[in-house]
């Protein structure tokens, strides 16, 4: 149908990308299973291009066997393949919501 989808909103000095999260969208809504973030294998290396060096970020190929959800592979083996890193948010909030519970029932709370 018609309906709005998500959208690219832009100011002078900002973007933001908004995905659609209205529950009147979804159906079968329950709690999501514990993530894997261990098996996400967080690099640092440089970009062939021109150098520059990135600290901390993903290897798509690495990360298409844990969340491919978050990886956008291309449509030959020449194409390059890419990561919505935004993709990861829901699970890294599920991981520390984990967390917090487990640190509450270690300390009693």
């Amino acid at each position: 149908n018609s309906s709005l989808v998500g959208s690219i909103n832009t100011t002078g000095s900002a973007t933001s990308y908004v995905t659609s999260s209205d529950e009147r969208l979804k159906e079968n809504i329950a709690d999501a299973p514990a993530g894997n973030i261990n098996d996400i294998k967080v690099r640092s290396f440089d970009f062939k291009t021109d150098g520059s060096h990135q600290e901390y970020g993903f290897i798509a190929q690495e990360l298409e066997t844990v969340a491919p959800y978050a990886v956008s592979k291309g449509e030959t083996d020449e194409d390059t393949w890419g990561v919505d890193y935004s993709k990861l948010v829901p699970m890294l909030v599920k991981e520390i919501q984990d967390l917090k519970a487990e640190v509450a029932a270690l300390k009693g709370a």
